[in-house]
């Protein structure tokens, strides 16, 4: 699965196809040829005409800010107690400000959350997803939406169980190791940088199986130049399966 975020209705596509082959060793590193692989693609798009939570067309006070520092599962656990730990999820994205020195003009100080959004399988009806993302400035989630899920090929042979795990099986938390033991390389190459996403990311072309992910911004020390990496890492939270955080 590979989220593709568009602008208009609430719309997850799926296409059941094989994939080419790869050149990438990713792609290879489990022994997994990716042309027998049939993958969803996913595309959920967000519901327009949804009001903004109460509290933040009329200006009222923030919710206290929700930061990286505070472990990089902040956004996991804040689903856990919105939805339960035995949820079924599909996707989970997060992201935090890289801060100023990064980004230059931020709205956001360095490590605060500033998006966390998930699908997830509806308990009332397993063959469908919601989405549902949380409110920054009321530090509440919004109310699901349901997810339109639309498949290439033959939709007959589509499971949604299939690209939902137990949120009880992903442990974010551990991150932290991964994080910390990069640190001396980063710093080699960086001149400052900072973690901008922790993700949960379904099968795709390269995984039959969903992995956590790592997003990092940074400047580059011998030029200053702004550059990009990720990590891909096992749902342990303790592995790194595929590594380009570096350029």
């Amino acid at each position: 699965m590979r989220l593709i975020p568009l602008a208009a209705a609430a719309t997850l596509s799926l296409a059941l196809a094989g994939c080419g082959n790869s050149s990438s060793t990713d792609a290879n590193s489990g022994g997994i040829d990716p042309a027998s692989v049939e993958v969803p693609e996913f595309a959920p798009r967000e519901e327009p005409g949804i009001a903004p939570p109460d509290g933040l067309e009329s200006g009222g006070p923030s919710a206290p800010a929700l930061t990286l520092a505070s472990g990089p599962d902040v956004c996991f656990r804040e689903i856990a107690k919105k939805f339960g730990s035995g949820v079924k999820v599909s996707e989970i994205t997060s992201f935090f400000s890289p801060g100023e020195a990064i980004a230059g003009r931020s709205s956001e100080p360095r490590g605060h959350m500033t998006s966390c959004t998930v699908s997830f399988q509806n308990p009332s009806d397993p063959r469908k997803l919601l989405t549902a993302s949380f409110n920054t400035r009321t530090g509440s989630f919004g109310e699901p939406n349901p997810v339109e899920i639309t498949v290439m090929g033959n939709a007959a042979n589509f499971r949604l169980e299939d690209h939902v795990i137990p949120l009880s099986r992903v442990n974010a938390a551990a991150l932290t190791g991964v994080m910390n033991a990069q640190a001396a390389r980063l710093k080699s190459v960086y001149g400052d940088y900072a973690w901008s996403g922790v993700r949960l990311s379904g099968p795709d072309a390269f995984s039959r199986t969903h992995t956590l992910r790592l997003d990092l911004d940074g400047r580059l020390a011998a030029n200053d130049i702004r550059e990009s990496g990720y990590a891909s890492v096992s749902l342990d939270g303790n592995r790194i399966t595929a590594n380009h955080l570096m350029p």
